[in-house]
């Protein structure tokens, strides 16, 4: 499944991926157009995150707010802001604005548009566009920049793995070593680690998740009803073993003991009919899936996880 804008909120936070998006517009323009250049961010930018043009003649403005969720009043007042400093920019004549954010419109949000947008375009007497995620995700896909952008390397190995093994009609009952040209370090779910003080034994993580991964890919690439609700099932009870665990917990700093709660007690309910399924699934697979929960933020190591993440990384910018 490919990942939209969403696994960016999801690994960065809020602020985080506002940079992020912001660049991944610069880079995709930059390679769209020869003429097309970003402007750091400061108050001298002139409403510019990235223009199309020369300053000697007219220029398309390229405004990238990171609106994920809705555009509501506070969102409004910052489009109006941003279009407002740009038509009346002393610097340079306005050819053309478009507004680019990382979600699609609602029927309400569209209806708002079309008419912010007319009267705008009739009173100022410039061109205005909407860029939503759609197409932005199909420029930035054009240029090849997702992969690195939504981490995608690991998912193509992947699917090269299960091609080889289906060439040679092998079953994937074995636990397989993290090839050395994937790195988890940026992943949401190492970050958690981290976070929570868990520094050691990383490699016997990532080698969890990966396998995790595989047997995810798997399920998915037969696409059987059956084996995809007995997934999700699993995942649904592996979740609710380590929220019973974490409602015992009450570390805020360090995660290594209820990690290893949690470990120890799907080795102990491996064999029962609690983590049954008809699914050919490991004890190392089914931690993975916790780290995978994890990479979701669905779950965390430490009591207020989410709150302790953001503060790591903004301590590790």
């Amino acid at each position: 499944m490919a990942r939209d804008f969403d696994y960016l909120l999801k690994k960065h936070g809020r602020e985080g991926s506002r940079q992020v998006f912001e660049n991944s517009c610069a880079k995709a323009f930059s390679k769209e157009f020869e003429d097309a250049y970003p402007i750091e961010c400061n108050p001298g930018d002139e409403g510019i995150d990235v223009f199309v043009g020369d300053f000697s003649d007219e220029i398309d403005v390229y405004q990238c707010k990171c609106f994920f969720y809705e555009i509501g009043d506070s969102q409004i007042g910052q489009i109006n802001a941003s279009f407002k400093k740009a038509i009346e920019s002393k610097e340079y004549k306005l050819k053309k604005w478009i507004l680019c954010i990382p979600k699609s419109l609602t029927i309400d949000e569209v209806k708002w548009w079309s008419n912010w947008k007319r009267r705008k375009e009739a009173k100022f007497k410039v061109e205005i566009e909407l860029m939503d995620s759609i197409k932005i995700l199909n420029l930035i896909k054009k240029h090849n920049l997702h992969l690195e952008l939504f981490d995608e390397e690991e998912i193509i190995k992947l699917d090269q793995i299960l091609e080889h093994l289906a060439e040679k009609k092998q079953s994937l009952k074995e636990i397989f070593d993290l090839p050395v040209d994937i790195d988890f370090s940026d992943k949401l779910f190492t970050l958690k680690l981290q976070s929570a003080n868990i520094n050691e034994h990383l490699d016997i993580f990532n080698k969890q998740f990966f396998n995790a991964e595989i047997l995810t890919k798997e399920v998915e690439s037969r696409n059987i009803s059956k084996e995809l609700n007995e997934l999700k099932s699993l995942k649904s009870v592996l979740n609710e073993v380590w929220l019973t665990q974490y409602m015992l917990y009450d570390d805020v700093f360090d995660g290594n003991r209820l990690l290893a709660m949690v470990n120890k007690r799907i080795e102990d309910l491996n064999d029962t009919d609690t983590l049954k399924t008809n699914l050919d699934v490991s004890s190392s697979e089914k931690k993975g899936i916790l780290h995978q929960l994890a990479d979701e933020c669905t779950i965390g190591w430490v009591r207020n996880y989410k709150e302790k993440l953001k503060e790591f990384l903004e301590q590790n910018k």
